[in-house]
C-alpha cells in the first residue's frame, strides 16, 4: 500500500501503470460469469451447470438452452459420463456441501414462504424459474484447457 501511495504521489502512476496493475485480474473475473459457475482449482478449469443457473436463465432461454448458451460463451459440452463430468459432479457436492454448511434453517424457510414475484396468475418470470424444471436432463459445460 505505501507503495501505491508513493506512485500515486510521485506522478508515476500513470493510465498505463494502472492498466498493468488491473491486467492480471482481468483473466480470473471474464473466465466464468454467474450462479451456474463453478472454478476447479485443482485443475484451474472452470465448469458451467445448468441445475445452479439462476442468473443466467433468461440468457440461456434466449440463447435456446443450456447447451447454446455455454457455446455463445465459448465453453464446450461436456460429455456425460467422461471424466470432465465426474470431476465437476464431485465439485457439485463440495459446493453444495459447503453452501448447507453456512446456510441456516430459518434463511431456507424464510425463502421459501416468500411468495413475491410472478404474475397474478401464479407464473413468474424467467429469472426466478428453476433450472431443473426448465431442463430436466443436467447439461455441464467446461473450459477448455490447451496444454
Amino acid at each position: 500500500l505505501y507503495c501505491l501511495i508513493h506512485f500515486i504521489k510521485s506522478g508515476i502512476f500513470t493510465m498505463k501503470t494502472s492498466v498493468y496493475l488491473i491486467l492480471p485480474f482481468i483473466s480470473v473475473a471474464w473466465g466464468c460469469i454467474g450462479d451456474g459457475c463453478i472454478h476447479d482449482r485443482m485443475e484451474n478449469r472452470f465448469y458451467w451447470i445448468s441445475s445452479r443457473a439462476k442468473s443466467e436463465i433468461a440468457n440461456a432461454i434466449e440463447q435456446g438452452g443450456p447447451s447454446a448458451y455455454c457455446q455463445s460463451l465459448g465453453l464446450v459440452v461436456t460429455s456425460p459420463g467422461s471424466t470432465l463430468w465426474s470431476r465437476s459432479l464431485e465439485l457439485l457436492r463440495m459446493v453444495e456441501e459447503s453452501e448447507s454448511r453456512f446456510t441456516s434453517r430459518s434463511e431456507d424457510n424464510s425463502d421459501n414462504s416468500d411468495n413475491s414475484g410472478g404474475d397474478s396468475d401464479g407464473s413468474s418470470d424467467a429469472e426466478s424459474r428453476d433450472p431443473d424444471v426448465l431442463w430436466p436432463a443436467r447439461t455441464i459445460c467446461h473450459e477448455m484447457k490447451w496444454n
